[in-house]
């Protein structure tokens, strides 16, 4: 037989997993209330159209605490403009020093690497930095720079 206090924890952890799955399937259920009530207005102003063609956009997740909006993307810019080529750990390094993070917090610096890598990649793109070498060894730069 399985220790009490083992059974105890299970059942807590159960109903609290039982619960919120109830709290999200109401969700659920206004989400689709709501989506009927639009796609019956769509309907009414273009009858000739199916809303379910409109493609569904995706939603993000909440911004990060760290920054405001486009600040990372803004210090990694400051810190590329005053460098030829940097590192990912460059960056991360110089942005940890702008904002006064604590720069031995390995976990911080991990997501923050992660995010700025997020960001990096989306200014290549658009064509505002430049990559040169992949893996650890990827150095960026501004283009035209």
């Amino acid at each position: 037989m399985a220790d009490t206090h083992v059974v105890s924890a299970l059942r807590e952890k159960r109903a609290k997993v039982a619960g919120c799955i109830a709290r999200l399937e109401r969700q659920l259920d206004q989400h689709r209330a709501d989506l009927s009530h639009i796609d019956g207005v769509l309907r009414l102003f273009e009858p000739d159209r199916d809303p379910e063609a409109i493609k569904p956009k995706r939603t993000y997740a909440r911004r990060t605490r760290y920054f405001a909006r486009n600040e990372l993307s803004r210090l990694c810019r400051e810190s590329l403009r005053d460098s030829e080529r940097l590192s990912t750990e460059d960056i991360v390094a110089r942005i940890v020093e702008r904002k006064g993070f604590d720069a031995a917090d390995s976990v911080l610096r991990s997501a923050l690497r992660a995010q700025l890598l997020t960001a990096l990649r989306a200014m290549r793109k658009r064509g505002a930095v430049g990559q040169s070498g992949l893996g650890r060894g990827v150095r960026w730069k501004l283009a035209g720079a």
